[in-house]
């Protein structure tokens, strides 16, 4: 980012927050991290409420050219009103909440035509910005939120621009779809008691998900929570896994009705169906010639 300017990362402790927070002063950026675990002690840091700000925050909000809210919801919605009131109209507010139309509702109210920006990092934050998905929201689009767009882009990342809505939707299916299916696969396994020389005879498949069950089931609980409870197409979402397995529990019943579910199921690809299949003969071939070195019964043992 060119135009100078001071930042605040609120929630700059946290594993989105210190990412952005890294990439901001390696851009020359003079960013202030707020947050209730930050070291009083340390330069940049300081520890403050900002649902509940005081002298201090609230002169560095007034003074502010960017304020990025790397926080959860609750906290976001409830810091919206203190925000209206303290932050400079010029202020451009970026928003990382995993969804998008409840906040952009809430800014409708609270900060109406002022800069803001939504974005959403489709990775976990220890890959990394560069060569990842960012998905970005212009709520309320100013010439600095297309300057913190093209930042990211600076970054290495890969953004994709939508509505909020239309972003919901797409989250549905990326997230709480993908998290859904893993999860279900794990307590699947759960009830058929699978012995565990079943992770040293698997096939790529099977290693490939119990490598992303150990993913998922492996992170915080209260992510993987709010992304299942908060997206308007959440249940939507997992009606239709659920609907999905009871479709192929009745098409195994017959070969055509079989074929033809697997027709759908590979209709969902679209045109990305030869390189999804490509990427999938790179992962396997990539995979440890022994599949339980990935997930097997002496790393699960290890980990309890």
């Amino acid at each position: 980012m060119t135009t100078p300017g001071r930042v605040i990362v609120a929630g700059g402790c946290g594993a989105v927050g210190a990412l952005l927070t890294a990439a901001l002063r390696e851009a020359g950026r003079q960013v202030l991290v707020v947050d209730p675990a930050a070291d009083p002690a340390a330069p940049g840091m300081l520890r403050a409420d900002l649902t509940a700000p005081d002298t201090r925050l609230a002169a560095a909000l007034d003074g502010a050219d960017i304020v990025v809210l790397a926080v959860p919801d609750v906290v976001a919605g409830a810091a919206l009103p203190v925000l209206a009131r303290l932050l400079p109209p010029h202020t451009l507010l970026v928003e990382t909440l995993s969804v998008k139309t409840p906040i952009a509702a809430a800014l409708h109210t609270y900060r109406p035509g002022a800069p803001t920006l939504g974005i959403n990092p489709m990775f976990a934050p220890d890959l990394g910005l560069p060569g990842r998905p960012v998905v970005a929201v212009r709520h309320h689009d100013a010439p600095v939120a297309a300057e913190f767009v093209a930042a990211l882009r600076d970054w290495g990342a890969t953004v994709v621009e939508t509505t909020a809505d239309e972003h919901d939707r797409i989250t549905a299916a990326v997230q709480v779809l993908t998290h859904a299916a893993i999860l279900a696969f794990g307590i699947a396994l759960d009830r058929l008691d699978v012995p565990d020389a079943a992770a040293r005879v698997a096939a790529p498949p099977h290693t490939v998900l119990r490598a992303l069950l150990a993913r998922v089931s492996g992170g915080t609980a209260e992510v993987y929570h709010d992304i299942q409870l908060t997206n308007p197409y959440a249940a939507t979402a997992r009606r239709a896994l659920a609907g999905a397995v009871a479709d192929l529990d009745a098409a195994t019943d017959a070969l055509p009705d079989f074929a033809a579910l697997l027709d759908r199921a590979r209709a969902a690809l679209g045109d990305g169906q030869p390189a999804a299949a490509q990427l999938c003969g790179q992962l396997f071939a990539a995979l440890p010639r022994d599949p339980g070195a990935v997930g097997g019964p002496s790393e699960e043992r290890s980990r309890t």
